[in-house]
């Protein structure tokens, strides 16, 4: 199967995050938080200038996400690196609402095609629940 693209694999993510968001918040909550976190993260990726997210209830498009061709350029471990950082900032944001099993529920609504991609961009979601799961135990110690 040929490699997808950084552009298709980061509106996807992104979308999955928000669908799953709105399902344990109000959509206009979740665009928003990640409208904020993508622009907070510009700093430190500056590739997701590439990354637009439109609040769509008002406005006659079907996806709040678009990403612009130029983020393909960027090598796949820095795309997995924000991706990782927008996935544990969101389910931060959304504290107790994001449920305990966030990131595990995003790992299942990944679409398999986009898997491989997402695994070669070092980001392996089913480590990143168990990392999560462990701190909160932690935390409560």
């Amino acid at each position: 199967m040929p490699q997808l693209e950084n552009s298709e694999v980061v509106r996807h993510v992104l979308q999955k995050l928000i669908d799953i968001s709105s399902r344990k918040t109000t959509t206009g909550q979740a665009v928003s938080t990640m409208h904020d976190l993508i622009k907070n993260l510009e700093r430190k990726y500056s590739f997701l200038k590439n990354v637009e997210i439109k609040d769509i209830r008002f406005l006659e498009m079907s996806e709040p996400v678009t990403v612009m061709s130029d983020i393909n350029g960027i090598k796949l471990i820095e795309v997995g690196k924000a991706l990782s950082d927008i996935i544990k900032a969101m389910n931060l944001r959304l504290g107790n609402e994001a449920g305990h099993f966030f990131i595990k529920e995003l790992k299942n609504s990944i679409a398999e095609e986009y898997s491989t991609t997402i695994e070669e961009m070092g980001l392996d979601l089913g480590l990143m629940q168990l990392e999560f799961e462990v701190n909160k135990m932690a935390k409560e110690l």
